[in-house]
């Protein structure tokens, strides 16, 4: 038994020496961080209960909306189009009769490295977004430099 525990710690103690030690070379080439702050595409969609169940509570689908955008990175501003799809498979013509523009997922793809914040009262990402107003974004490149992003949903089409 005092065996099995000895070899247990020093087991333990091999692990953490291991990880606790550095395999980085000194004089390694210092590379620039980087400076941009952009948002390069919007993406929209609507979450609805699906009908699949997991531990008793329905799992959650989505639907992916079209998203048609223009960029003007000089006032960044982007002006985005969003058309509802017919309805097919889990979205029947029930949940799409649900969907509205004050009630929508937002997600962006930004610069490398960089980082998004809403402001203005514009929901965290990953909530539900009304997007009847403007939305303000920061995002902030790895160097510290920052840009305020404004996204209008200039038509919601739901034919």
């Amino acid at each position: 038994m005092k065996r099995q525990i000895r070899l247990n710690i020093a087991l333990v103690a091999t692990f953490i020496i291991t990880m606790l030690s550095s395999c980085l070379k000194k004089d390694l080439p210092v590379y620039p961080e980087f400076d941009l702050n952009e948002i390069t595409l919007v993406n929209v969609e609507y979450r609805f209960n699906g009908s699949q169940i997991m531990n008793g509570q329905p799992v959650v689908a989505y639907q992916k909306l079209t998203v048609a955008q223009t960029i003007d990175k000089t006032s960044s501003t982007i002006n985005v189009v969003i058309t509802v799809p017919p309805a097919g498979g889990e979205f029947t013509a029930e949940e799409r009769a649900k969907v509205v523009q004050s009630k929508l997922w937002f997600y962006m793809n930004i610069s490398t490295a960089a980082s998004i914040t809403p402001t203005g009262g514009t929901p965290t990402l990953g909530d539900p977004t009304d997007a009847t107003k403007p939305l303000k974004y920061i995002v902030k490149a790895a160097n510290g430099a920052s840009k305020t992003w404004t996204i209008n949903v200039t038509s919601f089409v739901k034919d």
